[in-house]
Parts: C-alpha cells; structure tokens; sequence
C-alpha cells in the first residue's frame, strides 16, 4: 500500500516550495517519494490527470509516499471528487494527509480565493499559511475565526521566510485531523446522530451521505457553490 499526500492550493501558492519541505524531511533518508502533480502542470514530469470530471493515476510503481498536486486553477472540490474516486476503486493506495497551502497575500487581496479556500480546509488535515508576514494580523485572525468557532480539528502552521516549517513530521504524522471523511471508513451509523432517547420513527436507508461539497441537487447543481478563480489567477498573471 502506498502512502498518499495531496496536497491543495492556488497557482503560484507556494506549493512546490512546501512540498520539497515536506519530502526532504518529512520521510526518512532513502524513502522513495514521487512527485506527482496534475497534468495541466506537470511540464514533463511525473503526473496525473483530470478531464471529463474523472482522475486518472501511474501505477505507483513501488514507492513508499506519492505527493498529489492539485491543478492549482481549477475547481478543487471537483478534483477531489475524481480523486476520492479514482483512489477508492484502485485500492493500491491509502490517503496519509491532505495539506492546503494558503497564499496569504493573495487571499488578502481576493476575497473570491479566501472562499475558494474553504473547501480545501474542510478536506485537509494541515493547513499552511504562506507569506504570512506579507498580510496584516488581524486579516490573518478573521480568516481563522470560522474555522476556530467550529472547532476545525486540522492543523494551521507557518511557512517562513527562508522555505521551512517548525517541525515538518508534524505535517505528515499522526491520525487523520480532518472534517471531511470521505477517505475513512466509517459506518453509515456511526454518522447518524442516534441515541436511546432519539430514535426514528419511520424505516431509514443506511446510505453513508456525500460530503457536504459532493451534493448535487435534482438536477445534478453543486448544492454549495465555491468561486470560480480563475479570472482572479488570469488579473494576478498567473492563468
């Protein structure tokens, strides 16, 4: 079973400097990690793709750790949608972390990306804040208070200046810290709210429910609908 990482943000986020972070210290000495970013981006590399709303994977070939890299312009709900899918008919792989890289500055100035981001924090378990220091604090604070009045399990950690943070195995260690279990095998049950004294009245279907993001209506329309950014990347020249 390879581990898996994937690993979500925008174009120009800082994701690959996060990533060679985690690679160079987040496994042992002679580990075999493979990179693997989305195909729109991967300039020649290794690769996955996502077209048509399906993810298509490599064999993983043996490695101990793949990092996934999202496209970083398009819809991050739908890739993670194709991807849980992809992964849960192969059962090669397993989903170790699912980390966010935030662009502090760029979320500061387009209040679209700060709600693009959303979703990618509910399906993450770490949550990197980059080029914080470029943003004022009390910014920073606004966009974690939801997150701290729900009481969002995930980590939120600092990429500093010089490209590091504190304690990369922090980042990749320990049980999944995530509010979307789409990657955990869970009883139907487990996910009702029932108890002694609040038990249903009529025959119920035990039918694990989609993640609140992967909701569609009667007539197939996301039931939440995040901002499309891309005319925000193509202003910042980054389309």
């Amino acid at each position: 079973m390879t581990d898996v990482v994937i690993v979500l943000g925008a174009v120009g986020s800082g994701r690959t400097e996060v990533v060679k972070e985690l690679v160079g210290a987040g496994w042992p000495e002679g580990a075999r990690v493979r990179i693997l970013r989305e195909s729109r981006e991967a300039a020649g590399g290794d690769a996955w793709s996502f077209k048509e709303g399906r993810a298509a994977l490599p064999p993983p070939e043996g490695t101990e750790a793949e990092v996934l890299i999202t496209c970083g312009s398009l819809s991050q709900v739908d890739q993670m949608e194709a991807l849980h899918a992809a992964l849960s008919r192969e059962g090669s792989r397993r989903v170790k972390r699912i980390v966010t890289v935030v662009d502090c500055p760029l979320a500061h100035r387009r209040p679209e990306v700060a709600e693009w981001y959303a979703p990618c924090v509910h399906f993450s378990d770490v949550v990197i804040l980059n080029r914080r220091w470029d943003v004022p604090g009390q910014w920073v604070s606004r966009l974690l208070e939801p997150y701290e009045k729900e009481f969002f399990p995930c980590l939120f950690l600092n990429f500093t200046k010089v490209g590091r943070l504190a304690n990369p195995a922090q980042a990749l260690e320990g049980d999944p810290l995530r509010m979307s279990h789409i990657f955990d095998d869970i009883d139907p049950v487990d996910e009702m709210e029932f108890d002694e004294d609040n038990l249903p009245d009529e025959p119920f279907d035990l039918v694990r429910q989609p993640d609140k993001y992967f909701a569609r209506d009667e007539l197939g329309r996301r039931r939440i609908v995040v901002p499309d950014i891309a005319q925000a990347l193509k202003a910042e020249g980054r389309a």
